[in-house]
């Protein structure tokens, strides 16, 4: 397991839109992972269709833009994005939500608070 790594890309190139889109390849990433610790087969399209559902559901449900989100917004729903996660894996997707949170932090704090 490899896992996500935040892109390195000039601060000024760090825009909600790119967080945004990052944050589906990071759980992407953490679903794949979760998949082989549950011993399940990986569908790299299925995940991308679930995730992509499941992360637009979570900037609606907190009240977020996914088409034209803030820094604050991002923050909100990466919170519950994770909160949610804890509460699906559990102890055993704990190093794996950490590690993938982790990178997304680094990513949103490069972002302006004008965003």
């Amino acid at each position: 397991m490899t896992g996500y790594t935040a892109p390195n890309v000039p601060a000024e190139d760090v825009t909600p839109a790119l967080v945004r889109d990052e944050l589906l390849k990071c759980f992407e990433s953490a679903n794949s992972e979760f998949m082989q610790v549950l011993n399940q087969p990986v569908d790299d399209q299925a995940i991308r269709a679930q995730v992509y559902q499941f992360v637009t559901g979570v900037f609606q449900n907190c009240g977020v833009s996914f088409a034209d989100p803030s820094k604050a917004g991002i923050l909100t729903a990466i919170s519950q994005c994770k909160a949610n996660a804890e509460s699906m894996m559990g102890p055993a997707g704990s190093g794996i939500i950490a590690h993938h949170y982790g990178e997304m932090i680094k990513l949103v704090d490069r972002l302006s608070d004008a965003n």
